[in-house]
């Protein structure tokens, strides 16, 4: 049996590995890239994605729903924060009405309490 090979076999077979190169060369004219490249991109194009397809149309109207959310967020924390201090100066800066002695004490009472007031040395 023969053995095909492409390289230089000693002149073994020369005439069928060189129509074999010949065969799977790569085309040398530039109008076959250009029509291969033509030919992927619209089946590219063509291609169904599904839900992908779906997100790619709702991509910019949701990058700019989340830029207004997030602008609104950050000024209505900051009107927040702006209150909280105003509130905080004017409690400090405004005198209160004077504070009143209400001290609650309580006051022991029943078994319990009266062998507590025993303990502790009040009577």
């Amino acid at each position: 049996m023969t053995e095909l090979r492409l390289e230089d076999g000693g002149g073994k077979d020369e005439r069928i590995a060189s129509e074999l190169r010949a065969l799977y060369a790569a085309p040398a004219e530039e109008s076959y890239w250009t029509e291969l490249e033509t030919r992927i991109m619209h089946r590219v194009t063509e291609l169904d994605l599904g839900w992908w397809a779906w997100l790619d149309r709702w991509a910019r109207p949701a990058l700019v729903a989340a830029a207004a959310l997030l602008i609104a967020a950050s000024v209505a924390m900051f009107r927040a924060h702006q209150a909280e201090t105003s509130s905080a100066y004017a409690d400090i800066l405004t005198p209160g009405p004077a504070p009143q002695e209400t001290a609650v004490r309580p006051t022991l009472e029943g078994d319990r309490d009266a062998t507590l007031r025993y303990v502790l040395g009040r009577q």
